[in-house]
């Protein structure tokens, strides 16, 4: 991968993975941001990170980057503030961050309805035997109609509950 530079002020931003371009757009607008993106799908090399960060004062970072001491100490006094494109961020060594004054911002709502209609897209899915029909159906199973073949259980009637009603499930 390359490193990509966007903008072109003061304050500095490392971003350790290639994110959508409205994100750059909004990053690097935000004061002028001079965004150092690491250019790719893949998690950025440990080698790159520490160098990437360095003399920076924002990091955006991915659930996959272990942000610690080591990190923290490359990127040196400059850094003031850490994102991660996340909704955990036990990726990151608060306590460390902490002590250092340095802010974090995470994405506690990103994946929430995401995540909820897949819930209800596999239910969907289990119940009808979808994933089992496919498979007859590719591998010449579905010779002819049948009037039970493949049926599964209809939710129609059916009380279906939800375990948890956090974020996900409300």
């Amino acid at each position: 991968a390359e490193w990509s530079r966007v903008g072109g002020a003061a304050m500095s931003v490392f971003v350790t993975r290639r994110i959508p371009a409205e994100g750059l757009r909004v990053l690097s607008q935000a004061s002028g941001c001079r965004v150092q993106l690491w250019d790719s799908e893949e998690p950025v090399p440990r080698a790159e990170l520490l160098a990437g960060v360095a003399g920076k004062r924002g990091l955006l970072c991915l659930l996959t980057d272990r942000i610690d001491r080591e990190v923290l100490d490359a990127a040196g006094p400059s850094l003031k503030v850490i994102s991660t494109l996340s909704v955990g961020f036990d990726h990151l060594a608060l306590d460390e961050i902490k002590k250092r004054g340095i802010r974090v911002g995470y994405t506690p709502d990103v994946l929430t309805d995401a995540t909820a209609e897949l819930s209800v897209a596999l239910l969907l899915a289990t119940c009808r035997r979808l994933p089992e029909a496919v498979e007859q159906v590719k591998n010449g199973g579905w010779t002819t109609w049948k009037p039970l073949w493949m049926c599964g259980y209809g939710l129609s009637e059916s009380t279906v509950g939800i375990i948890g009603l956090g974020r996900i499930g409300k």
